[in-house]
C-alpha cells in the first residue's frame, strides 16, 4: 500500500500541518464558556482539591480522582477555565498524534497514518466535548498508549502499559472492558512476560483504589461505586444517546465497515507476519468492543454520548484504513465512492452550524459571573455551577459540587443526601446563597421549588445553550 518514495516522505510533514493547524484553532476557539455539567463538576471539584479539601472524605465525588489532581495544579493557575481549556486543546493535538502512531505501526502506511491521525484530530465527536474539562479524553491517550506498549516486547513496555492501566482506572471506571481487553491480549500474544502486566496494572490499580479508600476514610468506593449504583434508567435514554453519536460519527463510521474488511484482506495475505499482526488487530478490534460494551450504560440517565470517545480512535482508524484502501485500488468504482464520502462526510464534519470548534455562551457566562461578583464579597457563598464559581472566584455553598449524585443519592432516599439537601433547603429559606443559577430541568430546582418561589426570583435566562436561570432573593439588592 506504500506510495512513491518522494510522496511518502511528505505525509509526515503534512500531518504535523494539520496538527498546527488543529492546535491554532483550538486555542483561537478558547473562551469562558460554560457548556457541559460534567465539565462544571471537574472545575470546581479541582479547586477545592486545590485548596486542600478531599474528595470523597470532604465532599461527594463521583469518579476517580486522577482528574482532579491534574485540575488542581491547573487552578493554581488562575485565568478561571482558560487553563483547563488550554490543556484539553493541547491533550487532544496529543491524542492525534498517538493515533497517526498507532495507525502506522499497524498498517505500515505512512498516507493511511496521516489521514487517521488528521481524522481523529477533526473528529466531530471529540471536537464537541473539546470545551469541557472530563475525563474521557485522558482515558482514550490512555489507551492508545496502552496498545502501542503493548505491541512491544520488552519487559519494560510490559510494566509501562500495567502503569497506564494503573492511571486507567484512577481515571475513570469506564477503561475496565478496556482493561480485560488488554489482560487477554497479554495472556494470548505475550505469554511470557504476560505476569508483569497482570502485577503492575492489576496489583496497582487494586493497591491504588486501597490507598485512595484508606485515605478518605472508606468514602471513595462507595462513592463511585455508589454513583453508578444509583442512577435511574431510561432505555429512551440508550436510542437517544446511541442516535446523538450517529448523527456526529457517521461519516466516521460507514467508513470503518471497509475497513474492517482490508483489515480481514491483510491479515489473510501477510501470513508471514504470524502473531504480530493478528495480535494488533486483536487490539484494535478489541478496544472497539470495549468501547461499544460502554454504551450498554447509556441507560443510565445521566451517561451520555461523551462515553463513546474512549472508542472514536478505534473507528477512526478503519475509517481512514477504509477510505485510503478504496483509493489506492485505483479502479473507477472505489474512487467515485471516496469521492461521494468526501463531498458528502467533510462538510458535514466542518460545518460551523454543527458548532464543533467554535460553539460558545461566553456572552451568557460573562453576565453570570458580573452579577455573581457584584452580589456577592470575595469569600460569600453561592449557589452556582462549579464553572460559574470558579469563573467568579466564589465558594460553592455546602460543597454542592456534583449535582448530580446529590440528586440520585437523594432520589434512593440516602440518609446523607437527605440531610444535605435539607440543608440547602434552609440556606435558600435563609435567602443565603445571593445567586443561584441552575440549568432548565434539573432535579434540585424541583426539590427547591417552595424555597426559590418564596424567597427568590427570576433574574436572568440565557440565550445561548445551554439554558441557565439565574435567581436573586427578592428583597435582595447589589453590593454598593
Amino acid at each position: 500500500m506504500a506510495g512513491p518514495a518522494r510522496l511518502a516522505r511528505l505525509y509526515f510533514p503534512f500531518f504535523i500541518l494539520f496538527v498546527i493547524l488543529f492546535l491554532t484553532l483550538g486555542l483561537i476557539g478558547i473562551d469562558h464558556s460554560c457548556l457541559d455539567a460534567a465539565d462544571s463538576t471537574y472545575l470546581v471539584t479541582s479547586r477545592a482539591l486545590a485548596d486542600g479539601q478531599m474528595p470523597y472524605r470532604d465532599f461527594l465525588a463521583a469518579h476517580p480522582p486522577f482528574l482532579f489532581m491534574l485540575g488542581a495544579a491547573l487552578s493554581k493557575l488562575g485565568a478561571g477555565v482558560l487553563p483547563f481549556r488550554v490543556f484539553i486543546v493541547l491533550l487532544m493535538g496529543g491524542l492525534g498524534v498517538a493515533v497517526w502512531r498507532l495507525a502506522y505501526r499497524i498498517t505500515a502506511n505512512d498516507k493511511l497514518a496521516m489521514f487517521a491521525g488528521t481524522l481523529n484530530l477533526f473528529a466531530p465527536l471529540g471536537l464537541l466535548f473539546s470545551k469541557t474539562f472530563i475525563n474521557d479524553y485522558l482515558v482514550s491517550v490512555i489507551a492508545v498508549a496502552t496498545i502501542l506498549l503493548l505491541m512491544g516486547k520488552s519487559r519494560a513496555a510490559m510494566a509501562g502499559a500495567g502503569l497506564l492501566g494503573v492511571l486507567g482506572t484512577l481515571t475513570k471506571l469506564t477503561i475496565l472492558p478496556f482493561l480485560v481487553v488488554c489482560l487477554i491480549y497479554v495472556l494470548i500474544f505475550r505469554r511470557r512476560i504476560a505476569w508483569i502486566y497482570i502485577v503492575v496494572a492489576v496489583g496497582g490499580s487494586l493497591l491504588a483504589a486501597l490507598a485512595v479508600q484508606l485515605a478518605t476514610d472508606g468514602a471513595y468506593l462507595n462513592d463511585i461505586l455508589g454513583a453508578q449504583a444509583s442512577k435511574g434508567y431510561s432505555f429512551a435514554n440508550l436510542y437517544d444517546g446511541l442516535h446523538r453519536i450517529w448523527l456526529m460519527d457517521w461519516p466516521l463510521m460507514v467508513p470503518a465497515w471497509a475497513g474492517a474488511w482490508f483489515a480481514v484482506r491483510a491479515l489473510r495475505q501477510r501470513q508471514r507476519l504470524g502473531g504480530q499482526l493478528q495480535g494488533r488487530l486483536f487490539l484494535l478490534v478489541g478496544w472497539l468492543l470495549a468501547g461499544v460494551a460502554v454504551l450498554g450504560t447509556l441507560p443510565a440517565e445521566g451517561h451520555d454520548t461523551n462515553l463513546f470517545l474512549i472508542a472514536e480512535p478505534a473507528v477512526v482508524v478503519l475509517a481512514a484504513w477504509g477510505i485510503i484502501g478504496l483509493a489506492e485500488r485505483r479502479t473507477i468504482i472505489p474512487i467515485v465512492v471516496v469521492a461521494v464520502w468526501l463531498i458528502v462526510a467533510v462538510p458535514d464534519i466542518v460545518d460551523k452550524s454543527h458548532d464543533y470548534f467554535f460553539r460558545s455562551n461566553d456572552s451568557d457566562v460573562a453576565v453570570i459571573v458580573a452579577e455573581t461578583i457584584n452580589r456577592t464579597s470575595d469569600c460569600q457563598p453561592v449557589l452556582i455551577p462549579g464553572c460559574y464559581a470558579v469563573e467568579s472566584g466564589r465558594p460553592v455553598t455546602l460543597d454542592y459540587y456534583d449535582p448530580f449524585l446529590w440528586e440520585e443519592k437523594y432520589k434512593r432516599g440516602d440518609e446523607n443526601a437527605v440531610v444535605m439537601m435539607d440543608g440547602l433547603k434552609r440556606e435558600v429559606a435563609q435567602e443565603k446563597p445571593p445567586v443561584i443559577v441552575f440549568g432548565e430541568g434539573q432535579e434540585t430546582v424541583q426539590i427547591l421549588q417552595p424555597q426559590l418561589d418564596g424567597h427568590y426570583q427570576a433574574d436572568f435566562f440565557s440565550e445561548a445553550w445551554p439554558p441557565m436561570t439565574m435567581w436573586v432573593p427578592r428583597a435582595g439588592k447589589a453590593p454598593g
